[in-house]
Order: structure tokens, then sequence, then C-alpha cells
């Protein structure tokens, strides 16, 4: 289909064509049409992104093109033009999505700018549009930071599979952030408008999980006074998330396998059967596999969850994520605490990188918070830093005693280039980016200080 700029619909000739030759004039590729049933014709035949239309049209009336053209054509934009005795046709059609209107007689100067503001906001429209399809959808998240290649990847992986009905395993060590990337896969499902309810299995004994699963009857064991809702009835039409899976007893494994198959289950201590529609999605921080080769968890229930698979990486694996976290975490925390911290030391920054946080994300939040508070000046320095970290100054410095000011700074760097690349297995682009220096100084630093790559070639 071709395109062109403005079509003008209007049953008074004199001033569809004075219309058309004041727009061709300026530079618009311009139609006209003298009712609204010509006007549907050319709109059938050319896009128009813009439509310059009367409201009272024999045939077809400019209301009623309006709802044809949305109908086919959403992002086409509709200007009406009307006396003042038909405002209210023109506000009627403003609720039904026209753009906007301009009363008779025609202010030339008027309806040129509002021509111009419609069609230079229907082009950033367009342009963003655009930038969304070509940005990696978690690029436009501003609730997880990502910048690791293992990272980046692995979320490639969740955008395949977040709007599907496949139950996901998260696996990773503690803190690494298994909660937060499955509010994520919810969020980015067809899922998002439910409800997403979360579970620690690991936090409750064998009859209080079940119970907080399934819900219970009146009656069903002591203390148990009236009946209550369960997880999976909460859950319903969205999202259950089962933190430490590894942990549920084997009776309740077997209830967990039923719901996943046939999507039902019993209260604790009832006989009504409960149906459920629920996306699953588990985490664990130990090896299920293991545990399966152990008996101590269901093979079968395994397979089940086990659907698609998600391992999150430790932070000391991913260091491209620990600066952009860092950002993130002081914006944060000086909004909660009335700080005004601008960022963090590049020695400070060092430490962190050095450390090993086997506490992981969490650890690192924790640290920031804790250094925002402490921090007097405009940025974290090595001194508000934790002693766990601040003791790796160790790892950075060597005996300068007698040295001249030249040979200690010498030291140092040599230091702080060795474990650097040591931090980041010795890949010299990301720690000459960490270090932001250039690949070619970080090299040169190298052959000047003797600092040799100590994996075999072949392992390189």
């Amino acid at each position: 289909m071709k395109s062109k700029d403005i079509l003008i619909a209007d049953d008074d000739e004199l001033v569809c064509h004075s219309l058309q030759e004041m727009l061709a004039f300026d530079g618009y590729a311009v139609d006209s049409a003298l009712n609204g049933l010509e006007a549907l014709d050319r709109i059938k035949q050319t896009y128009y992104s813009l439509i310059l239309s009367d409201i009272q049209m024999p045939g077809l009336n400019g209301l009623d093109l309006l709802k044809e053209v949305k109908g086919k054509y959403p992002d086409s934009l509709i200007i009406f033009i009307t006396g003042h005795g038909n405002i209210d046709g023109a506000i009627e059609a403003i609720k039904l999505g026209a753009y906007d209107y301009i009363t008779k007689p025609i202010d030339d100067v008027r309806l040129k700018l509002t021509i111009q503001r419609a069609l230079e906001q229907k082009k950033l429209l367009a342009s963003y549009q655009s930038l969304k399809q070509r940005l990696r959808p978690w690029e436009l998240d501003d609730k997880i930071v990502v910048y690791d290649r293992s990272m980046t990847s692995l979320l490639d992986l969740v955008h395949m599979v977040a709007d599907t009905q496949a139950t996901v395993l998260i696996t990773g060590e503690s803190g690494t952030g298994k909660s937060m990337l499955a509010k994520y896969i919810h969020r980015h499902s067809a899922r998002q408008e439910g409800p997403f309810v979360e579970l620690s299995c690991g936090a409750l004994s064998e009859t209080l999980l079940e119970s907080e699963l399934f819900g219970h009857v009146r009656g069903a064991f002591t203390n148990a006074y009236q009946a209550k809702k369960g997880k999976f009835e909460e859950a319903h039409g969205g999202t259950i998330f089962l933190d430490d899976i590894n942990c549920a007893s084997l009776n309740c494994q077997i209830k967990l396998l039923r719901v996943l198959q046939d999507k039902i289950f019993e209260r604790v201590g009832g006989n009504d059967t409960i149906q459920t529609d629920v996306r699953i999605i588990t985490a664990t921080n130990t090896d299920l596999k293991d545990e399966v080769d152990k008996r101590n968890f269901r093979e079968d229930l395994y397979h089940r969850i086990n659907v698609v698979s998600l391992y999150i990486p430790p932070l000391r694996e991913r260091l491209g994520d620990i600066e952009p976290l860092i950002d993130h975490f002081i914006k944060r925390f000086n909004e909660v605490h009335y700080k005004q911290i601008k960022g963090i030391s590049k020695t400070a920054l060092q430490l962190c990188l050095a450390h090993q946080w086997p506490g992981n994300v969490r650890e690192l939040e924790n640290v920031i918070e804790r250094s925002v508070i402490m921090s007097q000046g405009d940025y974290i320095i090595p001194e508000v830093l934790p002693p766990q970290l601040k003791n790796q100054n160790k790892l950075i410095q060597a005996d300068i005693q007698g040295l001249s000011l030249a040979a200690a700074l010498a030291t140092a760097e040599k230091a702080i280039l060795f474990e650097s690349l040591r931090q980041n297995n010795w890949n010299r682009q990301v720690t000459a980016q960490l270090l932001d220096i250039s690949r070619t100084t970080l090299f040169n630093k190298m052959r000047r200080y003797n600092i040799d790559d100590p994996r075999k070639p072949n392992d390189i």
C-alpha cells in the first residue's frame, strides 16, 4: 500500500481545495475527498499519516469515518474541522480517539501548528517503538540491573520462556537474586495482571508447609480454629514461586506433583477437590539431581519442575555487574536515607571487585547501604567499607618502606593490576574496562611490570 502525509475530507469543495493547496505548498503530500465514503475508499488504497476531516458530511459523517479508520489503522491521526455549533460532536470525537479539532472559520496558523505537532508526536512514537524492538526487553526494565555477559545471556533465555506456561527451576547460590528473577518472569508473562505468590519451603515445618500451600479446613490440626486458603488458591490465575523447593518433605512432594499434573488438590483435613490455574516457578541453592540420587527428592517431581532450568551465577563470576549494581544501590539508598552520595571511589571499587562476595548481591546491597550511611563526603571511600573489604588492602599493598613516591606508586599499581587480572580470570578486555584504561595501556603496563598470564597456552 502506498502512503501519503495527509487526506482532507470535506464536502465544501472550496474549503477542501484551498486546504489542499496550502498544505501542499508547505511540502506535504496531500489528497482530498468531498465526502466520507470517498475518503474511506481512498484510505483503503493509501495509508495516510493524518486525516483532516469535517464532522458533518453526507453519506458517511466524520464520526463514522473515525470509527472505520481507528478499527483498521489505529495509529492514523485524525483532526476534525467543526463549526462553533457542533463543539459537542468534536468533544465526542476526541473521546473516540481523534487527535484534536479546529473550529471554523479556520485559523491557518493554528491549523499548521496542530498538524506539525501531531506528525512530530507520531514520528517520536514510531522512533520509540523502533528502539523498543531493537533493544532487549530487559534493557527497558528498571527493576533488574545486569551488564555482565553471563547475565545478559541468561535474560535472553528468560525472554524466550517468560510468556509460556512452562515450569521453571531457578538455581544458584543464596543471595544471587532468584526471587527477583522469578518476579521478573512473572512481570513479562501473560499472567502479569494476576497475583504473584511467594513461599519459602525451608522456613516451615512439614505440617505448616502443607497448610500454607494447600490451605486447611477448620479442625484439621491443633489450633486450626478456622478454615484457611492456601497459596495455590491465592495464586489462581497468576504465578506461585516456591523457594528452597529441596526442603519440601517427600509427602509434600507427592502433593506438589499432583498439582503439577492435574491442577487439583485438597485442603489439609478436607475432602473437597479444588482446581487451580497457576504457573509454578521453583528455586534451590542445592544440586537437586544430587538430592534425587540420595532419594531425598522425587525424580518424577524433579523432571516436572525442571522443564526450563535457569542458573544464576554468583556475583564473583559476574564482575561486570558489580559497578552498575553499586550505582543502582547508591541511588536507592540516597533516597531512603536522605543522602547525596555521588558514587564510589576507584580504590573502594577495586576492593569491591577483589572481594569474593559469599553473600552475593544481597551482601553487596547491605555493604552499599552501610557505606552510604557511614559516608561523610561525596563518594564512598575505603574507610567506610566494612572490615571484610578493608582488610583486602593487604592484597594491593606492598612493603613501601624506604621507597620513593614514584616507586611506591608503581608497586601499588602493579599489585592492583595483578589482582584485577586474577579476579577477571586474566581477561584483559574486561580488566581494562573495569580499570577505565585502554587494552593497549593495560598490555604496556603488564610488560613494564613483568606481569605474565600464568595460564598455559592451551588454557587461554
